[in-house]
């Protein structure tokens, strides 16, 4: 048992992979059609969209100081209006470019605000998320909310069963793994993420890693509000809005602490499955969306009590 104890105390990932092998068992016994390799395929691309959004959330988080990034969704509704209107025919090019600037230019803003500015992370990103919300408000009206068929066609292209979503998000993953773990960048950010204080007293530049954290951050959301937009055929004005809570709770599930200074690539992609599966588990059974949201707040709050021992230790 000491064994088992100390690898899943080292390997808090697990937990999202042993939740998600346990709801397909739930999800196999409730559902009156079973559970097909199609519909498992159908779920891990639909938490493709989680894990991409879950990995924005898990760079800032893990740079510590209580940071979190609340204009996420609002990033991806954007970025779904850009690619809808510029990522087609001639302007595919300048598109790509606008798309990136802005969102460097959103990740920019959120990190002198938090940097230079001193304001709380959460409050920062949340204030720059109405700005950018009211900015949908406008553009939607006059803008084209539909993608280029080409784009479309692209994000539903599938391979032997997989999508070219989930592929993608597999590669995004292991070099990810790599960042996090096997370069001075992501060590540096788990550095951060045990004090800012002694980060900057270790070399570390933390205004300057933080504000590249923030600006990854948002161009990691605005390229998955680009594949979202494409996948779903559509823009809409609440397109981000349900990924806030599951890119949080896909994080922290999935074994990033809260606090800062540790993190899990692959946890987070667990995280992201199994939140999926809860959702199809909450939609088979005929329960609202509402009851959703609400077992995924207590999800979030059951893995902050179980990590605290974890945040302490740590």
């Amino acid at each position: 048992m000491n064994k088992i104890s100390k690898f899943t105390s080292r390997n808090s990932w697990i937990w999202s992979f042993v939740g998600s092998a346990l709801l397909l068992v739930i999800i196999s016994l409730i559902s009156d059609n079973g559970f097909s390799v199609k519909t498992l395929f159908m779920n891990i691309t639909l938490a493709s969209f989680t894990f991409l959004l879950g990995i924005s959330e898990m760079l800032v988080i893990t740079s510590g100081d209580g940071a979190i990034d609340l204009s996420i969704p609002y990033i991806v509704t954007l970025c779904a209006y850009l690619s809808a209107n510029w990522l087609k025919g001639s302007t595919t090019a300048a598109g790509v470019f606008i798309i990136i600037g802005v969102c460097v230019l959103i990740g920019l803003a959120n990190g002198i605000i938090n940097v230079f500015l001193h304001v709380h992370a959460m409050i920062g990103t949340l204030a720059v998320g109405y700005i950018l919300f009211t900015i949908v408000l406008v553009y939607s009206k006059s803008a084209t909310v539909q993608p280029s068929a080409a784009l479309t066609k692209f994000a539903q292209t599938q391979f032997g069963g997989f999508s070219i979503i989930t592929i993608l998000c597999l590669i995004f993953l292991a070099a990810m793994t790599v960042i996090m773990y096997r370069t001075r960048f992501g060590k540096n950010i788990h550095a951060m993420g045990q004090g800012h204080h002694i980060a900057y007293l270790a070399g570390i530049n933390v205004s300057k890693m933080m504000i590249i954290v923030f600006i990854a951050s948002s161009v990691i959301a605005g390229i998955t509000g680009v594949l979202l937009g494409a996948y779903v055929n559509g823009s809409f004005q609440s397109m981000g809005d349900a990924y806030q809570m599951k890119a949080i709770a896909a994080t922290l599930v999935g074994g990033t602490i809260v606090s800062g200074g540790k993190s899990s690539v692959l946890g987070t992609f667990g995280g992201a499955i199994m939140l999926t599966l809860l959702g199809t588990m909450i939609t088979i059974t005929g329960l609202s969306s509402g009851w959703q949201k609400l077992i995924e707040g207590a999800v979030i709050i059951l893995i902050l009590i179980a990590a605290d021992p974890v945040k302490k230790k740590h």
